[in-house]
């Protein structure tokens, strides 16, 4: 049931924008997101309707979407905003993720990630490196929220995140010092990748529609100023999508070479550190996961929590990795176990 407050001022903006009121309004679902999230139906038009409290969430997100739509990118058209009372009207994009349309080729098709879908994923790879690369030298980084750049200080947080919504959810006598000398090794180490592009954050499959079998991006609220790397492990190693490794690398390929039609990547320092890239997004989507799944009972991050900790072990040991860190080895090892204890 839709709440009375949030029909009546959503109903109120639709109408200023249309002239005309909503037959239906519909409550959507924000997963992680503290958003309230309604889609407004009138006739033939239909809007999605945002209410969010945190004023500098709101403020960046319509910033970024006007700015990225006035490139001529795939984001969706913001008709109203209005900043005082925390909402938004967007274009309404329909309900057709990039992961929903893997799922359901998944369950037409014999192919472990069927070639259709591949394809929507080589154009959503070729579109992000514009979003990084191509359009980022005009952006207003002070407009960032809550950082203006991906910081030593970011990435601490989501570290600490995973050993308090995860480790200590799991393995609550878990002595977190044991991982102190891996935390320090592993900022150090990233602290190093070339940091001066636009990160989109959270680039992932859920947040990418697909509107007349093309990409459209949204939840890009949390950019700032990064690295290349993350917003490209955040797609391809995403739990749910469960992409084969060789077409992982087939896509990162596909990736590098539509990166470097924007800039003279050098590929060999781009992979040196992918390897700690994946693990740094691991850390922060399983402190995601602990928080929404073990925390708040939401059984999609629950179900995922198993298949990043399986991704983050692989990472943890492959030769590919230039450091060292055995404190997270050890307890990535423990809170699989840990669950292993815990299923029937």
């Amino acid at each position: 049931m839709v709440a009375k407050p949030d029909e009546e001022l959503l109903v109120s903006y639709f109408q200023e924008v249309t002239g005309s009121a909503p037959t239906l309004v519909t409550p959507l679902c924000p997963h992680a997101s503290q958003r309230r999230i309604y889609r407004l139906t009138g006739g033939a038009t239909s809007m999605v309707g945002v209410l969010n409290p945190d004023r500098g969430e709101n403020d960046a997100f319509v910033y970024f979407a006007r700015y990225f739509r006035s490139a001529g990118l795939p984001v969706p058209e913001i008709y109203l905003y209005r900043p005082e009372s925390h909402a938004y009207l967007e274009q309404d994009l329909g309900d057709n993720t990039l992961l929903d349309n893997l799922t359901l080729a998944r369950e037409r098709s014999v192919e472990t990630f069927p070639s259709s879908v591949e394809e929507l994923y080589r154009a959503a790879l070729e579109y992000l490196p514009q979003f990084q690369i191509k359009h980022s030298a005009s952006i207003d980084f002070s407009r960032c929220y809550p950082s203006a750049d991906f910081s030593l200080h970011a990435l601490s947080n989501d570290l600490e995140s995973f050993q308090r919504e995860l480790v200590l959810r799991l393995l609550p006598a878990w002595d977190l010092r044991r991982m102190q000398g891996d935390l320090s090794s592993l900022l150090s180490f990233l602290a190093k990748a070339v940091n001066g592009f636009f990160l989109y954050r959270d680039f992932q499959a859920r947040n990418i529609m697909i509107v007349n079998n093309k990409p459209f991006f949204i939840d890009f609220q949390g950019g700032r100023k990064g690295p290349l790397q993350y917003d490209v492990v955040s797609l391809l190693y995403q739990s749910s999508a469960k992409i084969p490794d060789a077409t992982r690398e087939s896509l990162l390929n596909h990736y590098c070479q539509a990166a470097a039609a924007y800039t003279s990547l050098d590929q060999g320092e781009f992979l040196h550190f992918y390897q700690g890239f994946i693990i740094s997004r691991m850390l922060q989507v399983l402190g995601v996961y602990g928080r929404e799944g073990l925390g708040a009972g939401k059984e999609y991050f629950v179900r995922n929590i198993p298949l990043a900790l399986e991704t983050l072990r692989k990472a943890l040991l492959s030769p590919e990795l230039p450091i060292a860190l055995p404190g997270f080895l050890e307890c990535t090892d423990a809170l699989i176990e840990a669950l292993k204890r815990e299923t029937p």
